[in-house]
C-alpha cells in the first residue's frame, strides 16, 4: 500500500456548495484518497453566505476564502479567485509540508504560484477545459455587461491558463477530446499529459427498485415516455435545439415528455420557445434540483439527452444516467462519443442540429418501445458503467501518478 501523503487540492468552487462537474471530480477523488489514508486540504472560493471558513466534508478539510456577495459584482469572483486565496495559501504553506499539490482551476492555482515562487512539492493540474475559450463563447451573445467582462478578463484568463499549464509537472485529462483540445492550444504540454477518465458513484447512482413508484413521487406520468436533461441554461448546452427537435418528435410520439432541470440566463427564452412551439404540456422546467433529486430523475427517466453544441470535456452527467440504468443519447461533441459509442453507436446523434437530434431521438424511442429490448439496454447501461467508470479505477490511477511524481521528486 502506498504511504500516506499530505495533499493540497486547489479548486475555484467547492462541493457541496456547487454541483458542477469540476467540483464533483475534485471532491469524489479527494474523498476516496482520504479513505485510503491520505490527508487532504481543499481550498476553494466561498459561494454561499454563512458557510464556515474551515470544515470537514467526507474527511476532507475544506477551507473557504472570499466573500460570497462579491459574486454579484462585476468581475467579482474572478478577482476573488486571483487574489483572495493568497493569504490562506501562504499560511498553509508555512504551516504544512505538502507532498503534492492538485489544482483544478487556473485562477486560484495562479494565486498559489504567486505565493510559492519555488515549487515546494510536485504539482499535478487537472485540465477540465480551456476556460478562456468558454469565457469567449458564453460572453459573445450577452448584453453589454458580459461581453465587456469577457473582453477584460478573456486575455487575462488565457495568460493565466498558459502560465499554469507551463508550471504544472503533470497534467491530467479526462478524455481524448480534452487531450486534443489542450494540445491544440498548448503543444508544449505533450510530455506532461496523463489520461485518467472521471467516474461515477455507483452506490448513489443506481437503478431504482420501483420506477413506477418513483415517478409518482416526482409527479411524473407513468404512461408517457420521459426524456430528461440536466444542464446550465446557457447557449453552449444546446437546449434550444433540443426543444426544436422535441416539437418534431411529438409528431411520432405525441405523449413524449421532456423534463429540463437547471437554471440559467436562457430560462425565459427557453420557456417562451416551448410555448411558441405549443409544447406547454410536453416540456417541463424543473428548475434547480438538489443532488438527491437529480439521482431520482435519472432513475425515473426513459432516456437522458445531452444536446451540447460545444466544450463537453467529459460529461459526468451522462455516466450518472447510465449508472442508473437509463439509456443516454448525446450530440457528437467533445467526449460524448468516447463514452457512448462503445456502448451502442446509435446513442451518438448524427449532429447537434434540431433535425439530427430529432432523427436520433425518434430512432431510440422506437427502440425503447419494445419493453424487452428496453430492459436489456437498461441492464447493459449499468454494467457498462460499472465495469469502466467506477471511481475506484480513476483513484487507483491518480494514486499511482501521485506516488510516481512524489518518488521522482524525492529522488
Amino acid at each position: 500500500m502506498p504511504r500516506p501523503l499530505r495533499i493540497l487540492c486547489i479548486s475555484q468552487f467547492l462541493f457541496p456548495d456547487s454541483f458542477a462537474g469540476v467540483e464533483r471530480v475534485a471532491h469524489e477523488t479527494m474523498k476516496r484518497l482520504v479513505a485510503r489514508g491520505h490527508r487532504i486540504d481543499m481550498v476553494g472560493l466561498r459561494t454561499k453566505e454563512g458557510t464556515p471558513d474551515v470544515e470537514s466534508v467526507d474527511g476532507i478539510t475544506v477551507r473557504r476564502f472570499g466573500d460570497a456577495a462579491r459574486g454579484r459584482r462585476f468581475g467579482g469572483r474572478t478577482a476573488d479567485a486571483l487574489i483572495g486565496p493568497r493569504r490562506l495559501l501562504r499560511r498553509l504553506l508555512d504551516e504544512n509540508r505538502y507532498d503534492a499539490v492538485l489544482p483544478h482551476h487556473y485562477f486560484p492555482y495562479y494565486a498559489f504560484t504567486r505565493v510559492s515562487r519555488r515549487k515546494a512539492a510536485p504539482e499535478i493540474m487537472t485540465f477540465h477545459a480551456s476556460f478562456w475559450q468558454e469565457l469567449r463563447l458564453e460572453g459573445a451573445d450577452r448584453d453589454i455587461g458580459k461581453p465587456l467582462e469577457s473582453l477584460l478578463f478573456g486575455g487575462l484568463a488565457r495568460r493565466t491558463e498558459r502560465a499554469c499549464l507551463k508550471r504544472a509537472d503533470r497534467i491530467v485529462v479526462l478524455s481524448d477530446f480534452s487531450r486534443e483540445q489542450l494540445l491544440s492550444h498548448y503543444p508544449f504540454a505533450a510530455g506532461k499529459i496523463r489520461k485518467i477518465p472521471g467516474g461515477v458513484d455507483l452506490e448513489r447512482f443506481r437503478p431504482a427498485e420501483d420506477r413506477a413508484a418513483l415517478r409518482r413521487a416526482l409527479s411524473l406520468p407513468e404512461d408517457r415516455p420521459v426524456l430528461f436533461t440536466a444542464r446550465r441554461l446557457v447557449p453552449r448546452m444546446g437546449l434550444e435545439n433540443l426543444i426544436e427537435a422535441v416539437a418534431s418528435v411529438k409528431e411520432s410520439f405525441p405523449r413524449v415528455l421532456l423534463v429540463v432541470a437547471g437554471r440559467g440566463r436562457l430560462e425565459g427564452e427557453l420557456r417562451a420557445l416551448a410555448a411558441a412551439k405549443g409544447l406547454s404540456d410536453t416540456v417541463s422546467f424543473a428548475g434547480f434540483v438538489d443532488d438527491e433529486t437529480l439521482v431520482r430523475h435519472h432513475q425515473a427517466a426513459d432516456l437522458f439527452v445531452l444536446p451540447s453544441i460545444a466544450f463537453e470535456g467529459f460529461g459526468m452527467v451522462t455516466l450518472e444516467a447510465l449508472a442508473c440504468g437509463t439509456p443516454s443519447v448525446g450530440t457528437p461533441i467533445g467526449a460524448t462519443p468516447e463514452i457512448l459509442r462503445p456502448l451502442a453507436p446509435q446513442l451518438v446523434l448524427d449532429g447537434a442540429e434540431p433535425v439530427a437530434i430529432r432523427r436520433g431521438l425518434a430512432a431510440v424511442l422506437e427502440w425503447l418501445s419494445d419493453r424487452a429490448a428496453a430492459e436489456r439496454l437498461r441492464a447493459q447501461c449499468r454494467e457498462y458503467v460499472a465495469t469502466r467508470y467506477g471511481w475506484d479505477r480513476a483513484v487507483d490511477a491518480l494514486e499511482g501518478l501521485l506516488q510516481e511524481v512524489v518518488d521522482a521528486d524525492r529522488a
